[in-house]
């Protein structure tokens, strides 16, 4: 069986309709990676602190740094893991500080405590899977000396699809990725650098388009798609193409001749 990571953007996971697809069709393989930015940027505000983004990722502060843990790792993975677990499902909800399921790297200290995904447990994941467990993943990890870092949601599962290989889905609150207005059937990894160089791509579309490069390097099928609509989830789940599908250039040019 195909492996298969799926990202689960908050906006994305908070629409009924989109969220009971993969309740109902979930099967052995998949592995969830969730987000919940707004919910954090919510309680955030609740609590007097300013949400800030800088390059699409959340400056993090040690404030931040609790409400992230919080929202993240408490409210959104304990509901997500019981939407799973209602649908039939054996989902177990973890963050990447579990068993050092994803190993990090400090970022610019600019941002704060935030993480950069150096390293993923691929044996952990693989043993979860192979007992029929269903992992959600929550992204918040430890470095090296133990410190808790936020991490982005695009790029914890761009790193596990890139580990577990198989297919990629991003699941976002956009039809697809747009250049110049038009929406992007397919975008190659080279094209999709050109678009985070030029500015083309702003806001948390550059996070996104930054894990399906890594992903689609590693020889992963990824697909960015609306994960608002129903029938947009169900036709990826199918393996159709809608929304964009990311690919990798040398591998392109490898099956082309090039």
């Amino acid at each position: 069986m195909t492996p298969l990571t799926i990202k689960l953007g908050g906006v994305a996971g908070a629409h009924a309709d989109g969220l009971r697809v993969l309740t109902e069709r979930a099967e052995p393989g998949w592995v969830i990676v969730h987000g919940g930015g707004a919910e954090v940027a919510d309680w955030s505000t609740r609590l007097g602190l300013s949400p800030r983004i800088a390059d699409g990722l959340r400056v993090t502060d040690a404030p931040t740094l609790e409400v992230v843990l919080a929202v993240l790792r408490g409210l959104v993975n304990a509901r997500l893991v019981a939407s799973f677990n209602r649908g039939g499902s054996r989902a177990i909800g973890l963050s990447g500080a579990d068993a050092s399921l994803l190993q990090l790297e400090p970022a610019d200290a600019a941002l704060g405590f935030v993480g950069h995904v150096s390293g993923v447990d691929l044996p952990l994941l693989d043993q979860l899977t192979a007992a029929g467990l269903l992992p959600i993943v929550a992204p918040v990890g430890a470095d090296a000396d133990g410190q808790l870092r936020n991490i982005n949601a695009d790029e914890a599962a761009g790193a596990i699809a890139a580990a577990r290989g198989g297919r990629l889905l991003l699941l976002t609150d956009v039809a697809a990725v747009e250049r110049d207005g038009a929406a992007v059937q397919r975008l190659d990894s080279e094209a999709a650098r050109r678009m985070l160089a030029d500015g083309s791509a702003s806001g948390g579309m550059r996070p996104k388009l930054r894990a399906a490069i890594v992903a689609a390097e590693a020889g992963c099928e990824v697909q960015i798609v609306d994960g608002r609509n129903a029938a947009a989830v169900t036709a990826a789940l199918r393996g159709e193409l809608i929304g964009t599908q990311v690919t990798d250039t040398a591998g392109a040019q490898l099956a082309a001749g090039g």
